[in-house]
């Protein structure tokens, strides 16, 4: 089969020739993804020259349909010849996919916040109405860490609402003991929460709100927010010279923004690799142990040694100052080259789907990407820059970042709340 890639009116538009079976299918769906991953989300497939498709055509016509529906945009058959429709009509889905003989516009895209460049990353920025000063809070001690001295007894149950997002060690249960063998990293936001266990189950957990029912995390420590984010920040690193902009990158960018010294992170965004630790054991099994002792520190961590979760998307929640307090510092470490700031961030590594251009809702889309997909490991991000050896920092490459300036309240109860 010949596939030739071509724009017109707006919309990206792939001319195929030959047969659409099973041998032919994944490329197909290969070309289609490389134009999804470009930004294109209207996409037409012109079938003039396709004398025949099979089931496994139809599937993959119907796998980017249904993505590209989700992320606003649209994927249509244009040109079928008579057998190919025939085939379509008898499958049930050409009013899906087939387009009327008179080509239609593009959608229209969604109105534009206001747009910049910073280091060759295009940048549009929201405002949203209901955003002011988030209200942060600290969770227990986490220099108890290396010492050894984390218990399950000091961990705090708390309930993850629409309105509170978070990071730390955590476990899902009952009761505080319930996680005492499964404590490890968790990150919540939008509703959601997800859980790495260190049980050896490796598979990461998560809870959703459903009606009265609301995540609930037994935090080990961790930092909460309440309160809603004030902006929200697309950007798009295709024009850089790698192509990405790295984490640090973004969380200046977005200091820049709002004029802040300190603030809380929910990012969503297509990654080019995610660079960081999962640990592999309950921190409060450790009974006075320091996990930190080599060579005993391989039980206890896992570290990306190489560029992870390539053409990925990924869900980050994280809480940044440029000049941490006291009382915050144990919490924040450096982010890496690119900001001055520290920073403590989560990430949870998905398969790959497109995300809906300009100002989207943070619940819906979080809520859409966990009834969906499985989060594939949840890891603490962190930045390596050894000389020869080091594998840099996390790199992003398009996506959507929900922020606001924050307040660190100090140790406390966090609450829960909805808007």
């Amino acid at each position: 089969m010949e596939i030739t890639p071509l724009a017109r009116e707006g919309r990206h538009e792939l001319q195929l020739k030959g047969r659409l079976d099973a041998n032919w299918a994944e490329h197909v769906g290969s070309a289609i993804e490389t134009a999804v991953r470009a930004g294109q989300h209207h996409i037409d497939l012109e079938f003039a020259q396709v004398d025949y498709i099979s089931s496994a055509g139809i599937r993959i016509l119907l796998k980017y349909h249904k993505q590209l529906l989700t992320a606003r945009g649209a994927l249509r058959v244009v040109k079928p010849t008579a057998s190919v429709l025939a085939v379509l009509e008898l499958s049930g889905i050409a009013t899906l996919l087939v387009a009327n003989a008179t080509p239609t516009p593009a959608a229209q895209a969604p109105a534009a916040g206001r747009t910049w460049k910073r280091e060759e990353v295009t940048f549009e920025s929201h405002a949203l109405g209901t955003g002011g000063t988030l209200e942060g809070r600290l969770v227990g001690h986490p220099e108890k860490f290396s010492k050894g001295q984390l218990s399950a007894a000091e961990s705090q149950r708390i309930r993850f609402g629409a309105g509170l997002f978070g990071v730390g060690l955590g476990a899902f249960g009952s009761e505080q003991e319930d996680g005492s063998g499964r404590f490890g990293e968790f990150l919540a936001a939008g509703g959601a929460a997800l859980a790495q266990p260190t049980d050896g189950s490796s598979v990461p957990d998560f809870q959703v709100t459903e009606g009265q029912l609301v995540p609930e995390v037994n935090v080990l420590y961790g930092l909460t927010a309440s309160g809603s984010f004030s902006r929200l920040l697309r950007f798009e690193a295709a024009s850089s010279p790698r192509g990405t902009i790295p984490l640090a990158n973004l969380v200046e960018a977005a200091l820049e923004e709002l004029r802040a010294d300190a603030a809380g992170f929910v990012i969503v965004a297509e990654s080019a690799s995610l660079v960081g630790a999962t640990l592999r054991q309950s921190p409060a099994r450790a009974n006075g142990k320091s996990p930190w002792s080599f060579p005993g520190v391989r039980d206890w961590l896992s570290f990306t040694t190489e560029r992870t979760d390539e053409r990925h998307l990924a869900l980050i929640v994280g809480f940044v100052e440029r000049k941490p307090l006291p009382d915050s510092a144990p919490f924040l470490r450096p982010i890496g080259p690119g900001t001055q700031a520290q920073g403590h961030f989560h990430a949870a590594a998905f398969p790959y789907r497109p995300l809906p251009k300009g100002n989207i809702p943070l619940t819906e889309s979080i809520a859409t990407l966990l009834g969906t997909e499985s989060a594939q490991t949840v890891l603490h991000l962190l930045t390596d820059e050894r000389p020869f050896e080091g594998v840099g920092q996390t790199d992003l490459m398009r996506g959507a970042c929900w922020v606001g300036p924050l307040k660190l309240l100090g140790r406390g109860p966090s609450t829960s709340h909805t808007p």
